[in-house]
């Protein structure tokens, strides 16, 4: 039996090893940010929103680039659909699996990714001097 259960697990492996896609509109997902989110995070998505200013901790500012990397497509997702006590963040991030359908939690957190500044572009590598033949 527990062989049985082992084999089940494993066959199950590769669904959660898939890459998470979140497929959503963030035109669509504009709206939503605008009516549920900008109290706290503010209309810039910076975390200055009027709410925002008297929570503890302060909401996320999608703009800052000491963000942007925690700020991938699932961690939006998980945390706009579960809130943040369900992923060890502030219990003050409610969930929004209540308001809106799966589409729409998908919309709202393709819009927020949009605020995410742009990664900084790679710095070209300095060339090595080239030697010149010399006199012997």
């Amino acid at each position: 039996m527990k062989k049985l259960l082992l084999v089940a697990g494993l066959t199950a492996l590769p669904a959660f090893a898939a890459g998470f896609e979140l497929k959503g509109d963030a035109k669509k997902g504009e709206t939503h940010f605008k009516t549920l989110c900008v109290a706290c995070h503010g209309e810039k998505g910076d975390g200055k929103g009027p709410a925002g200013a008297a929570l503890t901790p302060h909401p996320t500012n999608f703009t800052d680039p000491a963000n942007a990397e925690r700020l991938t497509d699932e961690w939006i997702y998980k945390m706009v659909k579960n809130g943040g006590a369900a992923n060890g963040k502030s219990p003050l991030m409610v969930s929004w699996a209540g308001a809106l359908d799966d589409q729409g939690l998908r919309d709202v957190s393709a819009f927020v990714l949009t605020l995410k500044p742009a990664p900084p572009a790679p710095v070209a590598p300095t060339p090595a001097p080239v030697k010149k033949p010399g006199k012997k």
